[in-house]
């Protein structure tokens, strides 16, 4: 290739100077370092917000997401049903007398249904003499017993009038004894 023609003339002088220079060795390689060490720190920027925002979706939330509590309620071998009103109080006067009910459901419910029976024996739709209910309790009792419920205590007479007694006393305070 030839060179182009010099001209005299200061302007065109400068035109040519100005299209004859050529980069300096290693400035292009400057620039091009500058954009990779550009993309470079963008590129680590970007990282450290995507793992911000991944640590915050996989950190554990359950100390701070208000939840429904759980709560397990066992039953106790010494809880009575109906332990409440005249139930309850029928049954802590018979604990009170040493009538135990060895923890078992049914002997609860059998000493609750003694408990009816005399009330409504005693009565005045059908009234029954106070002798005659205690003895009742004692034979219904006793027949547990020999019919072979291993959980039902062997009455005494005095069992069976403080069963009587504890009766009245929740059930009907009105029935004569």
């Amino acid at each position: 290739m030839a060179a182009p023609p010099v001209s005299d003339d200061p302007a065109s002088q400068n035109v040519d100077a100005f299209r004859r220079r050529r980069p300096l060795p290693g400035a292009s390689s400057w620039s091009n370092a500058g954009v990779i060490i550009f993309a470079i720190s963008v590129a680590i920027a970007a990282l450290a917000g995507l793992s911000g925002v991944g640590v915050y979706f996989l950190r554990d939330k359950t100390a701070s997401t208000p939840r429904p509590q759980t709560v397990t309620v066992t039953a106790t071998p010494t809880a009575s049903p109906g332990s409440d009103g005249a139930d309850g109080l029928f049954l802590s006067t018979l604990a009170t007398y040493g009538i135990a009910d060895n923890g078992a459901v049914a002997v609860r419910q059998r000493f609750i249904e003694f408990g009816h029976h005399t009330c409504s024996s005693l009565l005045p739709l059908r009234p029954q003499p106070w002798d005659s209910a205690v003895n009742d309790i004692l034979a219904a009792e006793n027949q547990d017993v020999d019919a072979g419920d291993r959980w039902a205590p062997k009455f005494t007479h005095d069992d069976a009038e403080h069963l009587a007694l504890a009766a009245i006393g929740a059930y009907c305070p009105n029935a004569p004894h």
